[in-house]
């Protein structure tokens, strides 16, 4: 029996240990890195067992987990799956049982994307910088917003509502780092400048060297057209309001024993 895993989170490692413990034949598809976006985090604080835990540091256990348990890698993008087989960016796989973990994507804004220097993930930021502005108000805004400040990079939030969606005690660590949050300020344009980028927004202009958009995540998922096999769904795609590591990987482990119990 071929498993399938396609995405290396939280939830797509916690099953695909599971079930390689049990001795399932599994695999694991990855176009980027094992971790997925929890690499962004500052700290994760949802996951009672580790502590607060930074996102590199959770992406480097899971790290561990792969390699103890041996468990197959392939990094590609699956882009399309069909009954027992799935087509990648690179090339077509076989598989009896697949398991989709492909999380969640950056919900975009197409007309500030003017350069390299507007980006979506904490992780893409080029390592030379010292200003970044931060648009969103919710958890992964001002998550990304400390990671910065952490890092010796000034951040600016703006937020376009007048009121903050992200949890109290983010917004207090931000604070204590004053952390300069702009309320109702909506960014209408970004032009490129000579060496990082030129923000207008509803009270100015501002330059900074990189713009990090945060406003929201939307469903990841690969084509699914299947009449005879098996496709679970795990993780932050099937939990787009619940988006926590604790529950994925619930859900991960959840998925497996499901998976053992029809098996037996």
């Amino acid at each position: 029996m071929r498993v399938s895993i396609i995405g290396a989170g939280p939830a797509g490692i916690a099953c695909g240990v599971l079930l390689k413990r049990y001795g399932v034949d599994v695999r694991i598809f990855e176009k980027g890195k094992i971790g997925g976006i929890i690499r962004n985090a500052w700290r994760v604080e949802n996951f009672p067992p580790l502590g607060f835990i930074s996102g590199e540091s959770f992406a480097k256990q899971l790290e561990w987990y792969v390699e103890q348990y041996d468990i197959p890698v392939t990094h590609d993008e699956i882009l399309k799956i069909e009954d027992f087989r799935l087509y990648g960016q690179n090339a077509t796989y076989d598989c009896d049982i697949a398991i989709v973990a492909t999380g969640t994507k950056p919900r975009r804004i197409p007309e500030l994307e003017v350069s390299n220097r507007v980006l979506y993930e904490y992780v893409n930021l080029p390592r030379d910088i010292k200003t970044v502005a931060v648009y969103g108000g919710g958890d992964v805004a001002i998550d990304y917003a400390i990671h910065a400040f952490e890092d010796g990079i000034m951040p600016m939030v703006f937020v376009r509502s007048n009121q903050l969606k992200a949890v109290r005690k983010l917004v207090e660590y931000a604070k204590e780092r004053n952390i300069h949050i702009r309320l109702g300020d909506a960014i209408k344009r970004v032009e490129e400048g000579n060496s990082g980028i030129i923000i207008f927004s509803d009270s100015g202009r501002y330059e900074f060297d990189a713009l990090l958009i945060a406003i929201g995540r939307e469903l990841n998922m690969p084509e699914i057209d299947v009449s005879k096999m098996r496709v679970y769904t795990i993780g932050d795609c099937a939990h787009l309001d619940l988006r926590q590591s604790s529950i994925a990987i619930g859900d991960g482990i959840r998925c497996a024993m499901e998976i053992l119990n029809e098996m037996r």
